[in-house]
């Protein structure tokens, strides 16, 4: 394959910038660790926000950043004639589109400027908007564009690939991987409790870090922690989103504010997973949870919606899958971590699990390389 100026140019197209994103997170990744003398990776977003944003550090790595309006704003036909006048006017050989459904029409796009490698990325195994007449038809066209329009198949797990493109379709699977350097950690774990308001050592510290959506399903939480009022632990939340200030009052409203604390948005999130006891991820849907993975890294036993990918788990006897059905077996389980001694677990072991299964960053990458067609 012949690159323009001899290393290919990428387009990688999601929606926003924000930290707290998941698929924000891969990207940057990506960007972070690739051979950048080797690919030019630039970007088109809806949004990239002044605070809590990557927009600096991007650009600093020399990424070109395109503002789009996203479909809802101009409609099918405009978005699709703003994607084509945007590749048109620039020349890449790859677009890597990251939009679920929208993934089609970007594609289609790029198809008709002559982009020769289209690559769809799933990121997710539901649709977080509705699932009902008319947007069902929408979304099973937008299904049938992308399945066209694109040439390559990307997705983070098994439930993602079957959601978008339907089961039994040959893809790429790619983990969304993370950085094993961010868990080597220097400070002790009382001196990171501390930092995060903790200063009773024998507090059994649970977590959760995501977004205030319904489908991360975090009103689940206040009936667990409800049931722990007797116990000798904290809940500490990590994150943004719109149903934040509902759940906070919902934390006052139920006298929780003893059991539950509210720390924002976060940057050091391995240090709170590494002085944590369990994580907590009671989603009704998720492509694949990157902190349940985090988690792992950094020794954090974990109890995970059993709606979810087994994909998460790396084989490091620290993750428990159960129904989000009810609150009682997560209650049950909660006390028997509580009143047990943390399990250590072997930083080389840990670091052998993600190497052989390409959550760690070096053997991940390579991925990355062999689909952008470079050498790593």
């Amino acid at each position: 394959m012949i690159f323009t100026d001899n290393k290919p140019r990428v387009l990688e197209v999601f929606d926003s910038l924000e930290i707290s994103g998941g698929v924000q997170k891969v990207v940057m990744n990506v960007l972070r660790n690739i051979d950048r003398n080797k690919v030019q990776i630039d970007f088109a977003v809806y949004d990239a926000p002044k605070v809590d944003s990557y927009e600096e550090e991007a650009k600093a790595l020399g990424t070109k950043i395109y503002k789009i309006d996203n479909i809802s704003t101009l409609g099918v036909f405009k978005f699709y004639k703003q994607i084509k006048k945007l590749l048109l006017e620039n020349t890449y050989d790859i677009v890597h589109a990251h939009n679920l459904f929208h993934n089609g029409i970007i594609l289609l796009a790029a198809k008709r400027a002559g982009v020769k490698v289209r690559i769809s990325h799933s990121h997710q195994s539901f649709d977080d908007r509705n699932n009902k007449f008319p947007r069902n038809i929408y979304c099973k066209l937008f299904k049938l564009l992308n399945k066209d329009a694109a040439t390559k198949l990307v997705a983070c797990s098994d439930l993602a690939a079957d959601f978008l493109f339907g089961k039994n379709k040959e893809y790429t699977l790619i983990p969304n991987a993370v950085n094993m350097d961010n868990f080597r950690f220097s400070k002790s774990k009382l001196e990171i409790k501390k930092s995060f308001g903790i200063t009773d050592d024998s507090l059994k510290i649970l977590v959760h870090v995501g977004r205030f959506t319904e489908l991360k399903n975090q009103f689940f939480l206040l009936d667990i922690m409800d049931k722990l009022r007797d116990e000798n632990c904290v809940l500490l939340i990590a994150g943004q989103g719109e149903l934040r200030d509902k759940f906070l009052n919902a934390v006052n409203e139920r006298n929780l504010q003893d059991k539950i604390k509210y720390l924002g948005l976060i940057r050091n999130v391995p240090e709170l997973l590494y002085v944590s006891d369990c994580l907590l991820v009671p989603s009704i849907y998720e492509g694949l949870p990157v902190v349940g993975v985090e988690a792992q890294a950094a020794g954090c036993r974990a109890i995970i919606s059993g709606s979810l990918t087994k994909q998460v788990d790396l084989g490091l006897n620290l993750i428990d899958y159960l129904s989000i059905d009810s609150v009682e077996p997560w209650v049950i389980r909660l006390k028997e971590i509580i009143n047990e001694q943390k399990k250590e677990v072997p930083f080389e072991k840990i670091m052998e699990r993600f190497v052989a299964t390409h959550f760690e960053n070096d053997s991940n990458i390579s991925i990355w390389c062999d689909l952008y067609g470079i050498s790593q």
